[in-house]
């Protein structure tokens, strides 16, 4: 019988959905260490924290996938991170600084809106080319069908 072969993005997600961000941050540093000493240490947590938490939450699993898959934790981090950098942005409507508000208004606005278009005139009867100063007359205005 074939065994399914595992979809370690989907199966990522749904492990760093029952982590804290404190232990997806463990996560992270735990790929790049040896032990698991080690990558607490590099974050400031108390190594027996990670065995704590390694009882209730899915710990190991979250390294081993992803050892395989960093693209999704990273998004996984931007998406839960969204919420708080839009606030901060929106803060900054309320600075003292009008060049800072000024410039987070805009940015906020062409999130939304896009980049305003210049309202730019266009010669679209020379192709950008110099317009040669002699007039061109056709047979049409040879026929006299003017005088009526």
């Amino acid at each position: 019988m074939d065994e399914e072969k595992p979809n370690f993005s989907t199966d990522l997600e749904e492990v760093l959905n029952k982590l804290t961000p404190e232990q997806i941050r463990y996560v992270i540093q735990r790929v790049d260490t040896s032990t698991d000493r080690e990558a607490a240490l590099a974050l400031g947590i108390r190594p027996n924290q990670i065995s704590k938490w390694k009882r209730y939450a899915p710990i190991d699993e979250a390294v081993h996938l992803m050892i395989y898959d960093g693209l999704t934790t990273a998004l996984h981090i931007r998406r839960r991170s969204l919420a708080k950098a839009m606030a901060i942005k929106a803060e900054g409507l309320d600075s003292g600084d009008e060049r800072l508000r000024q410039s987070v208004a805009t940015e906020i606005v062409e999130w939304e809106l896009g980049k305003a278009t210049q309202n730019v005139r266009q010669d679209v009867t020379s192709g950008g080319r110099p317009i040669k100063g002699y007039a061109v007359i056709s047979p049409d205005d040879w026929d006299g069908d003017d005088e009526q």
